[in-house]
């Protein structure tokens, strides 16, 4: 007969030859997921050679995202028509991961490129651009807008809206300021924004016209938008012959986000105008 010592390997043999540790052996034995093939009287584990092979289909699982109760619920029942409807659950969980992580890679290149820009724009100077067409998500501002808790709630029901629908690829949120507003002299928010790539079906969509816009970028806290920039800027859009045809669009370049400091916060400001 052969010598079963030949055939076993102690916890510590085992784990090493699975590049792991012995806790990691004793926690799947706890969780019933891969028991010793023996347990000795002096209390002694011991692993046979194939179950190599279940801690290599552990792992994989583990690695795809599979967590340890679903591994254990398959390898209690383990065949085929099972082994493929795992697997298909498993790459529908990484594809939905996926989409996420690609998500945030281009939530955090957008905000990358604003603060890029912001870095490299000259603050308080007035131009002229073509834009193109744009769509945001904007909820409506409800309260008054003077208060600290009526703006932090506004704020956070937009945020929540987005965050709940998946919508919005931006670190922070804009606001809009509608043309009739602008044109009464009051520059209060109208909706809170966030851009989006393409439209969505959703009550707040918001689309931005493409067309000519008369933009600067603001330095300094929000507060002073009111009693600075849109001065300045509606000033400039009558010396260049325009008048205001549609809504202003605040973005924020760079904010609480990259500097602690308000005087340091940029803002891009948007008009839509069009020529007389």
């Amino acid at each position: 007969m052969q010598d079963e010592r030949g055939l076993l390997f102690t916890s510590g043999q085992f784990a090493k030859l699975c590049s792991t540790t012995k806790e990691t052996m004793f926690h799947y034995d706890s969780l019933g997921l891969l028991k010793p093939a023996r347990v000795r009287e002096n209390g002694y584990r011991y692993y046979t050679a194939s179950q190599f092979f279940d801690f290599d289909l552990i792992a994989v699982l583990r690695s795809a995202g599979c967590s340890l109760s679903e591994i254990r619920e398959y390898m209690a029942h383990r065949e085929p028509h099972a082994f493929v409807q795992l697997l298909r659950e498993t790459e529908q969980k990484l594809l939905f991961e996926q989409r996420k992580l690609e998500k945030m890679r281009r939530t955090l290149q957008n905000g990358r490129n604003a603060a890029e820009a912001a870095l490299a724009g000259k603050t308080g100077v007035p131009w002229l651009e073509e834009l193109p067409q744009g769509f945001y998500i904007a909820t409506p501002v409800k309260g008054e807008m003077n208060t600290v808790g009526d703006v932090v709630r506004n704020m956070q029901d937009h945020i929540t809206y987005c965050d709940q629908n998946q919508l919005g690829e931006e670190l922070a949120v804009g606001s809009i300021v509608t043309k009739e507003s602008l044109l009464q002299g009051s520059f209060w928010e109208s909706y809170y924004s966030t851009r989006i790539s393409q439209p969505v079906c959703s009550p707040w969509l918001y689309q931005r016209p493409a067309g000519l816009y008369a933009c600067m970028l603001h330095k300094g806290p929000y507060e002073r938008l009111p009693e600075t920039s849109y001065p300045l800027l509606l000033n400039f859009i009558q010396k260049q012959g325009c008048r205001i045809c549609g809504d202003a669009f605040e973005t924020d370049l760079l904010s609480y986000l990259g500097t602690e400091n308000e005087e340091d916060f940029i803002l891009k400001l948007e008009i839509q105008v069009e020529r007389l």
